[in-house]
């Protein structure tokens, strides 16, 4: 039975499921959103909000809790506890980083002082020993370089949900902000799981 996803027709916070299902070719159903609904039923949204997946009797929202059940359930959650702790950070580090990349799109607008921030916060290699929230793609290249190099997965030595994780957080950056990006983040990062 395929697993059926409850969504707006977007790119958005579902985008790392779909990347983990084309990876693994998992098959899976979408859904549009009733609105009202998500609004209103507590039972199928429990926070308002989607995605929601339901896999059988799995029934959850919550993006990154998605992304981690389709990882175990599908073999893209490493080997070991090590890895598995590794990937939970990456995820994690990565949210670190949409949070403000949202405030930087919905807040800020992406106004030109406010780019000009964010860059110097967040991706320039000076923002990441200042005060930046723990979101700086520093971080993630240095994960990435002490695994292999960086010359391949962020975690282990095959395609995880923390690579695809960091593919979509720096894929939505280049989308906005490619100059900064080629100027601050090294190519491997940009490549890592891809």
């Amino acid at each position: 039975m395929p697993l059926t996803l409850y969504y707006f027709p977007l790119r958005g916070r579902a985008e790392v499921f779909k990347l983990m299902c084309a990876a693994q070719d998992i098959k899976y159903d979408v859904q549009d959103v009733d609105f009202a609904e998500m609004k209103s039923d507590r039972v199928k949204y429990p926070f308002g909000q989607c995605p929601r997946l339901v896999d059988g009797d799995v029934d959850i929202c919550q993006s990154n809790a998605i992304i981690r059940h389709v990882a175990r359930k599908h073999g893209m959650y490493g080997s070991g506890d090590a890895e598995l702790a590794a990937v939970d950070q990456i995820i994690d580090g990565v949210e670190s980083i949409r949070g403000v990349y949202l405030k930087l799109i919905y807040v800020d607008a992406l106004k030109d002082e406010a780019k000009a921030a964010y860059t110097a916060t967040h991706i320039a290699a000076e923002g990441s020993t200042g005060r930046n929230s723990g979101a700086h793609f520093a971080y993630l290249e240095g994960l990435l370089a002490r695994n292999g190099g960086g010359s391949g997965y962020i975690v282990g030595s095959a395609l995880t949900a923390a690579d695809l994780c960091v593919f979509d957080i720096v894929d939505l950056h280049l989308r906005i902000l490619k100059q900064e990006m080629e100027a601050g983040v090294s190519r491997d990062c940009w490549l890592a799981g891809a």
